[in-house]
């Protein structure tokens, strides 16, 4: 599944990965602009987990302040990021293209 995960060092990173198997990822300076290794899982979590990791996200990084819009609150990370342990929200990309095909056909 393809998955996006939020505030990875401050970028929103796009991973294929099987939820509830350990996965690891790398992203050079070409590609992400600084060297990014994540290493974890992508957990499927109840609503109230997935709400607390959500705003602990946005406290620490408020450019991320627009995920509060993501509509299937089930996906998150447990893992770490560059050595550090973190927890982030999670959105398949299946349910970021929803989201985004809504938001336009309402705009219009």
């Amino acid at each position: 599944m393809k998955v996006l995960i939020y505030n990875v060092d401050g970028l929103t990173i796009p991973v294929e990965v099987e939820p509830g198997l350990p996965f690891t990822f790398h992203c050079s300076i070409e590609e992400c602009g600084k060297e990014i290794v994540i290493e974890g899982v992508v957990k499927t979590v109840n609503e109230d987990e997935f709400n607390r990791v959500l705003e602990n996200t946005i406290a620490e990084n408020s450019d991320f302040e627009r995920i509060r819009e993501i509509t299937a609150r089930n996906l998150i990370f447990e893992g770490a990021v560059n050595g550090k342990e973190v927890r982030l929200p999670v959105e398949s990309l299946d349910d970021f293209a929803k989201r985004f095909m809504e938001e336009i056909l309402v705009l219009r």
